[in-house]
């Protein structure tokens, strides 16, 4: 499946947000006929965990955690995924909004604020990120894993669209 850089969709949810400081947006299309909500994308998102981007992660919460940036994934992954099947909060995310069409999750943090978004329209996928920093710290954090972002969002993308039949 490609994955290609796309626009955010004017129908998208996150249209209406302030401006934000950092956005992406990626598009992929669902194989076949078989309906699928944005929640059962976004939970398939957030607990498919290839083996390198655990090492990525562990990394990761090692470096920040001096800092005060939260750390870690949700523990238990079958609570996760119904949380985000159901549209509900769960660890660092916060349900934002749900549609028929679309999921929104963010994740707060005292040095920056994520939004994640999937959206489906007929059979385009999009998922968006913005970021909104706090401070200066926040600045520096996301520069540094701006790289990785876009290179994980993909790879998870498509290795969802894979694994999940979607």
């Amino acid at each position: 499946m490609k994955i290609h850089r796309s626009p955010l969709p004017a129908n998208s949810l996150l249209a209406r947000y302030p401006a934000m400081d950092y956005c992406d947006c990626f598009r992929g299309r669902l194989p076949g006929t078989q309906p699928v909500s944005p929640n059962e994308l976004m939970a398939a998102f957030w607990t498919t965990m290839p083996a390198w981007l655990n090492v990525l992660f562990k990394i990761r919460d090692l470096l920040v955690r001096p800092f005060g940036l939260k750390t870690g994934t949700a523990d238990n992954r079958e609570q996760l995924k119904e949380a985000l099947l159901k549209g509900k909060d769960y660890g660092l995310m916060s349900a934002v909004a749900n549609s028929a069409d679309e999921s929104v999750i963010s994740l707060d943090d005292k040095h920056l604020k994520a939004y994640f978004s999937i959206y489906i329209e007929e059979r385009d996928v999009y998922i968006t990120t913005l970021v909104q920093f706090h401070n200066k710290l926040g600045v520096a954090y996301f520069n540094l894993i701006r790289p990785f972002h876009k290179i994980v969002v993909k790879n998870i993308f498509r290795q969802v669209m894979r694994e999940h039949g979607i």
